[in-house]
Order: C-alpha cells, then sequence, then structure tokens
C-alpha cells in the first residue's frame, strides 16, 4: 500500500497531477479517433454491401454469357440479374421519358425496397421486385401521366399494372445519366414490350453474393474473359467518393492524434523530470534507512502504474464521450447510421496510456532509484548521472511504435517524423532569431523577459515547435474551409454558367433552345454526347497500358462540333475548317498517354468500333463552367450512334423560378444547380471539420500541457529570479509585465510558424485540389502570431503567477 499512499501524498505537488492530465489527454485523443474511425468504416461497408445490392456485380453494355452464370449458381453461389435502360412509357395521350429497370428473381440479393401501396399510405420494405405484369413507379410519375395507382401504363408493346410506388432502391446510383422518373419491372415483361433493340443503350448488371473465397475464386476464374465493356464492381466501388473522402478524414485524424499524443508525452516526460527532481531528497533518506534500489524503484513505479491505470480509465470514458458527439456531428454527411462501439478502440487507448508511461516517465524514474544519497545530502552535483540519454531513446522510440501502430504505414509515420523535424528545425531558427533581437535595449520589462528567453532556450524550441504545430493544423483548415472555396467562386468568370442540363433528347433540342430564347437566357453550344471506351492506341490494345491514366478505365464522354468553344486553344495541329476527320485530344491527357498528331485511337461505342486519327492538341478551362470534353470528333463521325445532349447556362438569382417551368415541360432532363452544390459543399466541410477541429483542441491542450509542465520544471529558478529582482527594488508590476512579455514573445513567435506552414499548405491545395493561382493570405500573417501571443501569454503568465507573487524573504529562506 506505501505507494498509493505516497501518490495521494505527492498528488499535492502538482507534478502528478499534470502527468495524469497529459495521459487522459492522450487516451481520450486516440479513443476518440479510433471510435469514430471503426464505426465510420463499418457504417461504409454496410451501405457498400446494399448500395450494390449484392456483394459483388458485373456491369456490363451487351448480355453475357449464360454459361458464366451457371457456372456461379454451380459454386454455391447467389445470382440476379438487373437490365437498366431510357425508354419512353405512355398512359392514353401522354407520353414521358422513364429510367427503366427490369429486375429478374433475387433481386435484391442485400438491401431491401421501400414501396407503398396507397398514394397516401406508408411506405414498407421489400426483398423483391414486382410480379410479372405490374411495374412499380416513382411518386412523380403518376401525375406527369395523370395516372392513379391501380391502373396501366403502356412499356413499349405491352401493359403493365401500376401496383406500388417506389420510394427507394438500394442500388440506386447518382448517375446524371439516368433519364427521367424509375420504372421498375419483372425481367420476363421485355421481350414482350420490345423496346431493347440493336444499338439501344443498355447497362447489364449481374448480381452475386455468397462465401468470401467462393467469390473471389470465381472472379479469379471469370476475369481472363471479360472484354473492355465489362467492369466488375466491388465494395469499395459502392460509394468510392464517400470511401475516399473517409480514408482522407482518418488519416488526417490519426495523423494529428499522433501529434496530440506526442505533445502530451513530452509533458509527461517534463513533469516526471521535475517529480523525479524533487524526490531526491526523499530517496536519499530512504537509502539511508536501509531502502534498496529495487525497493525504491518498486515504489515508484507501483505508483506510477497506480497513475497511469486511474487516468487511463478517466480517459477511455471521455474518448467515449467525444466520439459520440463526433458522429452526431458527422450524421448527416454519411448515408446510415454507424453501428455501435466496440471493445478495440478501448485496447487501443490502454495501450496509448501505457505508451506514454513507459516513454516518457520510467526514464526518470530509474535515474531517481540511483540516487547517490551521500551526493545528494551534501549537494554534490559535480558528477551527474550519464545514463541520461535512455529518456531521450525511449520516449522518441515508443511513440514512433505507438504511431505506426495507429496509422499502420511505416511510410506516414516516417512523413510524420520527418515534418516534426522541420518544424523543430524552424523553431529553433524563429527562438534564435527572438533572443538575438535587439529587443533588450528597451530596458526594464524587455530586458528581463529576453534574459529569460536566453536561458531558456532549448525549452522554449520545444514550446514553440508544440503550440506552431496545433496553430498550423488549426488555421490551415479554417482557412481551406472557408477562403478557398471563395476564392474559387471568385476566379469563375462575370456571369458565368451556373446551371447544367443533362440528358436532354434530341427531339428536346429545339424546344428547349426556343424557351431559354424565350426567357433571355443566353446558354453555351447545346453538345450531343455518346458514350464510348479508348481501347487502343496505334493497335496496342489499353489493357496493356491501363495504369497509365483513369481515362483509359472508364468510359467517356465522346462529342462532335464545328464550332471551338471560347475557352478552347488549338497548340497542335488543325482544327475542322482545315481537315475533315479525326479527333481533337485535350492536351494534359495527350501528354500522359504520350500521344502525338496522326497516332490511331480506337474506341468501342455500344459494342462497335470507330478508328480515328489524332488531328489536334487543345487546351482548355475546366473553371469556365462549360462543357468540355477530353474527345472532340470531326462533324460526322458520331452521328450515327444515339446519343443525348448537354449545355449550361446561367440564370439570375430572380428567374430562379423558371428552373420549376423547366423541370415540369422536360421532366426527363437532369438539372444540376451549381449553387446549391457549392452551399452542400460549404456545409458538409462544414460539419466535417467539426469534427476534426475537436482533434486539433485536443492539440492545442496537448500543447498547453507542455507549457505547463515546462514552467513546473522552472518554477524553482524563476522563484529565486524573482526574489533577487524584487529584494534590490523591483516591482511586482515589472515582473508581471515581464512574464506577459516572455510568453507573448513566445507565443507571437509560434503564431509566425504557424502562419508560415499554413501558407504554404494552401498553396499546396490550391494548386492540387482547387487547380487556382498562387494567393498571399494577408490574415494569416495577422491571425496567427495574434492568436498565438494571446493564448501562449495568458496560459504561461496564469501558470508563472506564483513566481511573482511570494514574499522574496519567504523564498530565499527555503532556498537556504
Amino acid at each position: 500500500m506505501l505507494p498509493l499512499k505516497l501518490l495521494f501524498r505527492d498528488w499535492r505537488g502538482g507534478e502528478l497531477a499534470l502527468i495524469a492530465s497529459a495521459l487522459v489527454l492522450a487516451v481520450a485523443c486516440v479513443t476518440a479517433i479510433s471510435h469514430v474511425t471503426d464505426r465510420l468504416a463499418r457504417a461504409m461497408q454496410q451501405q457498400s454491401l446494399t448500395f450494390l445490392a449484392a456483394e459483388r456485380v458485373l456491369r456490363s453494355s451487351q448480355p453475357v454469357d449464360p454459361a458464366w452464370l451457371q457456372e456461379a449458381r454451380e459454386r454455391g453461389l447467389q445470382t440476379a440479374q438487373v437490365v437498366q435502360f431510357a425508354s419512353m412509357v405512355a398512359a392514353g395521350d401522354q407520353f414521358q421519358f422513364a429510367s427503366v429497370k427490369a429486375a429478374g428473381e433475387g433481386y435484391p440479393l442485400l438491401g431491401e425496397l421501400e414501396v407503398r401501396d396507397r398514394e397516401n399510405g406508408p411506405t414498407h420494405q421489400v426483398q423483391r421486385g414486382p410480379a410479372p405484369g405490374e411495374a412499380w413507379v416513382e411518386p412523380r410519375l403518376l401525375p406527369l401521366l395523370q395516372l392513379h395507382l391501380g391502373e396501366s401504363l403502356q412499356l413499349g408493346d405491352t401493359s403493365l399494372k401500376i401496383t406500388g410506388l417506389l420510394e427507394r432502391e438500394p442500388d440506386r446510383g447518382t448517375s446524371l445519366f439516368d433519364m427521367g422518373a424509375r420504372v421498375l419491372v419483372h425481367l420476363q415483361d421485355l421481350p414482350a414490350a420490345g423496346v431493347i433493340q440493336p444499338g439501344s443503350r443498355v447497362r447489364y448488371r449481374y448480381l452475386f453474393a455468397g462465401d468470401d473465397k467462393v467469390l473471389q475464386s470465381y472472379f479469379t476464374w471469370l476475369k481472363p474473359q471479360l472484354t473492355e465493356h465489362q467492369r466488375v464492381i466491388d465494395l469499395r466501388d459502392g460509394q468510392p467518393r464517400v470511401a475516399t473522402a473517409l480514408e482522407r478524414a482518418e488519416r488526417f485524424l490519426f495523423l494529428a492524434g499522433s501529434l496530440a499524443v506526442l505533445l502530451a508525452g513530452i509533458a509527461v516526460g517534463l513533469a516526471a523530470r521535475r517529480y523525479g527532481l524533487r524526490h531526491t531528497a526523499y530517496v536519499a533518506v530512504m537509502k539511508s534507512l536501509g531502502a534498496s534500489r529495487g525497493k525504491v524503484l518498486t515504489i515508484y513505479l507501483g505508483q506510477l502504474t497506480a497513475l497511469t491505470l486511474l487516468a487511463t480509465a478517466v480517459g477511455l470514458l471521455a474518448g467515449s464521450l467525444i466520439q459520440s458527439q463526433a458522429v452526431a456531428l458527422m450524421a448527416d454527411v454519411f448515408p446510415v447510421e454507424p453501428p455501435p462501439s466496440r471493445w478495440n478502440p478501448l485496447l487501443v487507448g490502454l495501450a496509448t496510456g501505457f505508451a506514454c508511461a513507459l516513454g516518457f516517465a520510467v526514464a526518470p524514474l530509474v535515474r531517481l532509484a540511483r540516487t547517490d544519497p551521500m551526493q545528494t545530502l551534501r549537494r554534490d552535483w559535480s558528477n551527474p548521472d550519464r545514463r541520461e540519454w535512455l529518456g531521450l531513446v525511449l520516449g522518441p522510440t515508443s511513440m514512433l511504435i505507438l504511431i505506426w501502430w495507429l496509422s499502420g504505414s511505416l511510410a506516414i509515420t516516417a512523413a510524420l517524423f520527418s515534418g516534426l523535424a522541420l518544424l523543430v528545425g524552424g523553431a529553433a531558427l524563429v527562438n534564435r532569431l527572438l533572443v538575438r533581437g535587439h529587443l533588450a535595449s528597451f530596458g526594464g520589462a524587455w530586458r528581463i523577459a529576453l534574459g529569460s528567453l536566453q536561458r531558456r532556450a532549448a525549452f522554449n524550441t520545444l514550446l514553440i515547435a508544440a503550440f506552431g504545430t496545433g496553430l498550423l493544423a488549426m488555421l490551415a483548415l479554417v482557412f481551406a474551409r472557408t477562403a478557398l472555396i471563395d476564392e474559387w467562386r471568385m476566379q469563375l468568370p462575370e456571369k458565368a454558367p451556373n446551371h447544367f442540363l443533362l440528358n436532354i433528347a434530341p427531339h428536346e433540342v429545339e424546344d428547349l433552345r426556343k424557351m431559354l430564347a424565350d426567357n433571355r437566357i443566353v446558354s453555351t453550344e447545346i453538345y450531343p454526347m455518346v458514350r464510348g471506351r479508348l481501347v487502343a492506341i496505334n493497335g496496342v490494345p489499353v489493357k496493356e497500358i491501363k495504369e497509365k491514366d483513369n481515362a483509359l478505365r472508364r468510359e467517356l464522354n465522346l462529342s462532335w462540333t464545328e464550332t471551338l468553344a471560347p475557352d478552347n486553344r488549338i497548340l497542335e495541329g488543325e482544327w475542322w475548317d482545315k481537315v475533315n476527320e479525326g479527333v481533337s485530344v485535350e492536351v494534359e491527357l495527350a501528354a500522359r498517354l504520350n500521344l502525338s498528331l496522326g497516332d490511331q485511337l480506337r474506341f468501342s461505342v455500344g459494342g462497335l468500333t470507330i478508328e480515328a486519327p489524332v488531328a489536334s492538341f487543345r487546351s482548355l478551362n475546366w473553371n469556365s463552367m462549360r462543357p468540355n470534353f477530353y474527345m472532340l470528333f470531326a462533324p460526322g463521325t458520331l452521328e450515327d450512334f444515339p446519343a443525348t445532349y448537354i449545355t449550361s447556362f446561367y440564370l439570375p438569382p430572380e428567374q430562379k423560378l423558371l428552373i420549376n417551368d423547366l423541370v415540369r415541360e422536360f421532366p426527363s432532363v437532369s438539372v444540376i444547380e451549381l449553387d446549391k452544390i457549392i452551399q452542400s459543399i460549404r456545409d458538409t466541410i462544414g460539419q466535417v471539420s467539426l469534427a476534426i477541429e475537436s482533434v486539433l483542441v485536443l492539440m492545442l491542450v496537448a500543447g498547453v500541457l507542455v507549457l505547463l509542465a515546462g514552467v513546473r520544471a522552472s518554477i524553482s529558478e524563476r522563484l529565486q529570479e524573482a526574489a533577487i529582482i524584487r529584494t534590490l527594488g523591483g516591482l511586482r508590476r515589472l515582473l508581471l509585465q515581464s512574464l506577459i512579455l516572455e510568453f507573448g514573445l513566445l507565443g507571437a513567435a509560434a503564431g509566425m510558424l504557424a502562419a508560415i506552414g499554413a501558407e504554404a499548405t494552401l498553396a499546396v491545395l490550391a494548386q492540387r485540389v482547387f487547380e487556382l493561382p498562387l494567393t498571399f493570405h494577408p490574415q494569416l500573417w495577422l491571425l496567427g502570431p495574434l492568436a498565438g501571443a494571446l493564448l501562449v501569454g495568458t496560459a504561461g503568465t496564469l501558470a508563472c503567477r506564483r513566481s511573482v507573487s511570494q514574499p522574496p524573504l519567504r523564498v530565499l529562506r527555503e532556498l537556504a
């Protein structure tokens, strides 16, 4: 029980409370991040399964060999077939374009459909599609066709009875090329309808579910037989954008959490070192009374173990509470509610607590147990402990192993430590410039503050790096969330198009152009679009060079035009006024594919192939908000293929209601409102940023703990300095002013370092993500030093107030 008794007795000294606070912070931070990432990753996995309505999907533009499906069934896999296409549906004299999905038996393999049996009734979930001879439709289709439930609609040559209103499908994609409202029918009704003809634009999807090993074995067998028009979609492809965003957020959170743990560990080390120095006299007395080195070490290690267990338990509870709030803040971003927490994050938090204690607190206690009683009682420090290196090696090594384990990547760990080394180097340079300045020429409080900075240069470098890291992350996040989006919008031309129209049917082009002209809306050119895949370059199949560019792994939007768009410019070759065949290629794609003028490109369009030579290379402006294409063909090349049309236009806010008229007049046309998309992006970034900022706040709290630990380590020196100055006639106000100046200068230096780093981070984001020209942010250079000076100045002054409030006589007597 002796370690526990000493623990309660020594708590009043302050160092143990500081160690416990740092451990609680580290454990809470890692536990919260582990909980959040684990819950969201499992939520995305569940959503991906239902988003596909299967575990694997084979997507094709043509029917596949029936033997493939028979092979899957013989292996014990579940299968189902879905055929999707755009078609006209009718009811009497009313006609509407619709997105038709024909589903076979077994659909959906995973997930459920939500259907209403009455027009104003509740929805219910089912795991099957409509029966043969029936159709389920989206509610908005009924008024367009002037129909009610129980009546029939005409699909091609067959009549189908509407028996349900379709509210949700598990595998309803977000493709911008779905035309009109959904009509779900049974696969057996397609032959009688006769709507699929040679050249029809149809997507065939084959669903598979079963044991993971059997699925892997089956698709290993199937892969060599697939053509360029067929693609296997797995879980990650279910929601690739959200999955990628989640992966990046997870990496960022773990990096920020790792920095917070590292700073908390430094605070533990500083506090443990101060604790060891304060207890050298106690250990000397214990050894003089017969206590062995092992006995002393057992007492203090037991004390540390009890403290670590207590702090880790509090940290686990705090981390669990933080993660529940973070998930609630991000609830609107994710399509499903994350599942409950598991025990794994608690084990990660427990390991973090003991890693910090082992790495940063054990070494000072080992040195404490080696205390020489005679040397300590005589106050003879001429022979220092040569094992000081143990703490310098053990702490960073434990953090290296911990961060490697958390991130799962040695490259990320190495990059993090390299970045920290650069940051510490920058902090050392800023600190050197600070103490070598001419501030002492001001005299008085400035001279005292500068002297204190010079005497504690090593700690000041650590403090600048710690607070600079937290402020850098905070400033970069805040400015990326607001400033970069605003700058991107400012880069757009005046009255740049803010609405896109897609899926325009050929027979609707003239009517749409007339409607826009009647309302004095100027649109860009209305471009035709054909979906095609680049399959060969100079006779070499792209399968052999597919890794060069994503454009080779997907279908492209192909178009043709006689007039070169104003934001396009011919860099090499000739336009169609001088040549009448070929394809014009966007210059950056051409460079990635190593194309030259005259190269023969082969495309597959709807199962048919077409070849064209490279006639020119174009530069274009993707930020012009106009339709742009990687490939533009000479007029007449693609006109025999079925096409839809696309255009964009600027709509003033006062004419916003025109969108309602347009949707009513052209129900099959998809309208993309860019102003709403930008606001949605801003809202989503804001929600996710709130969760990320909670981790960054923990980083700043860790920096404050480093500050408190450093101040406590130097409190004896500060008490002595203050007592001498006040004995020589210095006023308490003078000392208080010197503290404000000392820590204010340190905070300003940390803020300046953060501003430099944030400006560099924003420059990378602007160039790589937003594709904007470099922009200087003067607010950063004002806000960074000001926030740093205010934060560090306030925390440091409050932590050191005891050194200027103690009576000089009491201090000198204690020192004597």
